[in-house]
């Protein structure tokens, strides 16, 4: 048999996908202040409607409506990320403006119940004072501690393949 071509061999295996880069932590840092932005009206919004204080000037941590406005709002945060962070635009609002999607080791989309481990593990980075967004500056893929523990990563949108576009016929 003829050894084959160099075109020919070129033509058979598909170019591979040029490696994806993460993102680092002073971008990470820029979604959350700008996730903190969207927040604050919410937030405040909720607080109100618990009868306190727009800004949390007035709290008083044995009234059961400081608690509740409390959980309300952590329960309004949680589905904020892990909502958009599992859906098509794999991303709260601050990491869409920044180019910023998080997806699984293998950069799909994660699930909602992955989103929902991201942000449980998320405490953890928050509750060692921070360090557990530290370890971003350390590991290969930028993941801070809560990324590592949930399996996800924080790909820099430009350097991820476009989506797929939808099938005509399909919903």
């Amino acid at each position: 048999l003829p050894a084959a071509s160099g075109a020919d061999s070129a033509r058979a295996a598909p170019a591979a996908a040029p490696p994806a880069s993460f993102a680092g932590f002073w971008r990470r840092v820029t979604t959350m202040f700008v996730d903190g932005l969207v927040l604050v009206f919410p937030f405040a919004i909720v607080r109100v409607a618990f009868g306190l204080d727009s800004m949390g000037q007035d709290n008083d941590f044995e009234d059961p409506r400081y608690w509740s406005a409390t959980f309300a709002n952590l329960l309004l945060w949680g589905l904020y990320c892990t909502l958009l962070e599992s859906s098509a635009a794999q991303g709260t609002l601050g990491q869409q403006a920044l180019g910023i999607r998080v997806c699984d080791g293998q950069l799909r989309r994660i699930s909602w119940l992955r989103a929902c481990a991201r942000f449980v593990a998320q405490w953890l980075s928050i509750l060692t004072c921070g360090l557990g967004y530290l370890v971003n500056l350390w590991t290969k893929r930028r993941q801070a501690l809560h990324d590592l523990m949930a399996g996800c990563v924080l790909a820099r949108t430009e350097s991820l393949p476009a989506p797929a576009p939808a099938r005509e016929g399909t919903s």
